[in-house]
C-alpha cells in the first residue's frame, strides 16, 4: 500500500515539476509576466520543488513528506488568490485537482510517515 501511495504522490508532483518546467524552458525564464513578480517568482520555483521533494520521499521520507505537504497547501492557498482576488488566471480546474491531490497528501501522510517494517522470516524454532 505504501509503494502505492508514494507512487501517486511522487506521479503528481513530478506533473507538476515537469509543466513548470516545462514552461520555463519554452517561455523563458520567470515566464508568467501576466501575474504579480511574488507570483511568477513563486509558480517558477515549483519546478525545482517539486523535483526536490520527490527526491526526499525517496532518500529522507519524512522531509520528504513534510515538504510536499508545504508545497500543496501553498499552492493551494497560492492559486486560490490567483484565480479568486487577483483574477490572474481564469481556469478553475487545475485548482480543483490540486486541491483533491493536497485532500489525498493530508489524508495519507501517515501512511508514509511509518517506518518501514521489513518482512519476518519465519525462524528455525517455529517451524
Amino acid at each position: 500500500m505504501n509503494k502505492i501511495v508514494l507512487t501517486i504522490w511522487c506521479a503528481g508532483l513530478v506533473v507538476g515539476g515537469a509543466t513548470h518546467v516545462f514552461d520555463n524552458i519554452y517561455f523563458g525564464f520567470l515566464p508568467y509576466r501576466f501575474a504579480p513578480d511574488w507570483l511568477n517568482i513563486y509558480w517558477s520555483s515549483l519546478g525545482l520543488l517539486d523535483f526536490l521533494a520527490v527526491f526526499l520521499l525517496w532518500k529522507n521520507r519524512k522531509w520528504g513528506i513534510l515538504l510536499t505537504i508545504a508545497i500543496m497547501i501553498s499552492n493551494v492557498a497560492v492559486n486560490s488568490l490567483a484565480l479568486h482576488p487577483l483574477g490572474v488566471i481564469s481556469e478553475s480546474l487545475p485548482l480543483q485537482l490540486q486541491s483533491l491531490f493536497l485532500g489525498f497528501c493530508l489524508g495519507s501522510a501517515y501512511l508514509l510517515w511509518q517506518p518501514q517494517r521489513l518482512p519476518v522470516k519465519p525462524s528455525a524454532e517455529s517451524a
